[in-house]
């Protein structure tokens, strides 16, 4: 049997209704006025993520999403980001993707890098990997590049690049594998006068790319699109420069 309320009952039902429906109104009005941010990981004193950072702040302001960039040692930024509790990686090698399953690459690279060897006193022409064999090596815990190539290597784990020069300068490590453009500034400005220098050639080098968790993964084409753009007209090249003789200024 259908009962039908009479106009008193519909105006208290009324009466109860429309607050929260109002107030669900003026909620999702609120929520579609509050503009997207995200937080990305970036790794702790390491000056190529510090180049990283402006291009990949630009990059996202130019699709209306605000960032911040938690600085955090290598090792733990990839593992947020992986887990969600960071929204991404600022700049990583390319296959990182494969290990760290959550995240999704952003194809056009946001910085490059050439990996090298610095050292104060060895003299040896370093031209590979293997070439280190019967050195005390210093590298950055949880950079990828440096942790393959070292494997089986007699090798010191440093927090960061701070870390990693200080060992060096001080001779509790023979050589230090950095980024060449990280350790010049590294160098320049704490290490001075040290007769810390590279030798050999590169061992390793690769464009970076930034990586996003998958809860994002409708940002990727915007991304992608601003990237594109900004290394086609030579912006990204030209923000690193930039940026490098900054910091080498200083």
């Amino acid at each position: 049997m259908c009962v039908i309320p009479n106009l008193k009952q519909v105006v208290l039902i009324c009466g109860f209704l429309m607050p929260s429906l109002l107030g669900s109104v003026v909620f999702a009005q609120a929520d579609a006025g509050k503009a997207r941010s995200v937080i990305i990981s970036a790794i702790a004193n390491e000056q190529t993520h510090a180049l990283a950072k402006e291009i990949v702040r630009i990059a996202y302001e130019r699709i209306g999403v605000g960032v911040e960039f938690d600085d955090l040692p290598a090792q733990r930024g990839l593992e947020w980001a992986n887990s969600g509790r960071t929204d991404g990686d600022l700049a990583r090698i390319d296959g990182t993707d494969k290990k760290f399953v959550n995240l999704i690459k952003i194809s056009t690279p946001v910085t490059s890098f050439k990996g090298v060897v610095f050292t104060k006193n060895i003299e040896r022409n370093i031209l590979s990997w293997k070439d280190l064999n019967g050195l005390s090596i210093g590298i950055i815990g949880g950079i990828r590049y440096s942790d393959i190539g070292t494997k089986g290597l007699d090798r010191v784990l440093a927090r960061d690049m701070h870390h990693l020069f200080k060992l060096l300068e001080k001779e509790h490590i023979d050589v230090a594998v950095a980024v060449l453009d990280a350790g010049k500034i590294e160098v320049y400005q704490n290490h001075g006068g040290s007769n810390i220098h590279t030798i050999g050639q590169p061992l390793f080098e690769a464009p970076l790319f930034h990586f996003v968790h998958k809860r994002n993964k409708d940002l990727v084409p915007q991304l992608e699109s601003v990237l594109q753009k900004m290394m086609e007209t030579g912006e990204i090249a030209s923000i690193r420069e930039t940026t490098m003789n900054k910091a080498l200024s200083q």
